[in-house]
């Protein structure tokens, strides 16, 4: 391997490296101040940037069952129920339970939902199903009154998932191949050092 390949791995590897450390922030969802209005009794707001820009989702809790009813029509978030120590991601979303199945999910009291967003102001945006690049959870129980409440949340922006319960972020897979180039290109350099000194 040439000096300015090497280079150049170390380089991308670095940036990859830099990357890696997600934007994940505590909090980024809250109670809608529309609750109600489309005929739910229990909706969210969903950050899709680290500055606010919100999505709601609406939707129906009565007695332990949670169905979805719709979201703001503009990027949008998709809903799931999860559990803490789930791997949310684009791909696992595939399997997990959408709240906006039917027949309605019985979540209980005490449950997780990991919604997945995107904004306009993300490169490459995309309104295809493909494409989603921000990924977060959040922990909700019911109150006296029968309704569930917001316990505790957190947001990944622009990254490839999120672990339940968690502040850590998943990876794009593309991130784990830049960093895995960079890792063997060090492990030539070292090689190499070492066979130059004998």
């Amino acid at each position: 391997m040439k000096p300015t390949i090497i280079k150049l791995a170390l380089t991308l590897s670095a940036l990859t490296a830099t990357q890696a450390h997600a934007l994940v922030e505590a909090g980024h969802w809250a109670p809608s101040p529309f609750t109600g209005s489309v005929g739910d009794n229990f909706s969210v707001s969903v950050d899709q940037t680290a500055e606010g820009d919100f999505t709601g989702v609406f939707m129906n809790y009565v007695d332990g069952k949670l169905n979805g009813v719709t979201v703001n029509a503009d990027e949008g978030a998709v809903m799931y129920v999860v559990k803490a120590g789930d791997v949310f991601t684009q791909a696992s979303s595939a399997s997990a339970a959408n709240v906006f199945s039917n027949p309605p999910i019985t979540v209980g009291t005490d449950f997780y939902l990991a919604a997945k967003t995107r904004s306009y102001t993300d490169p490459g945006f995309s309104y295809d199903d493909s494409f989603y690049s921000s990924f977060g959870w959040a922990h909700f129980k019911v109150d006296a009154s029968g309704l569930p409440q917001l316990i505790d949340s957190a947001m990944a922006f622009r990254e490839g998932g999120i672990i339940v319960g968690t502040l850590q972020a998943v990876p794009e897979p593309s991130t784990w191949a830049m960093m895995g180039v960079g890792l063997l290109a060090l492990a030539w350099r070292s090689k190499s050092a070492r066979q130059t000194k004998v």
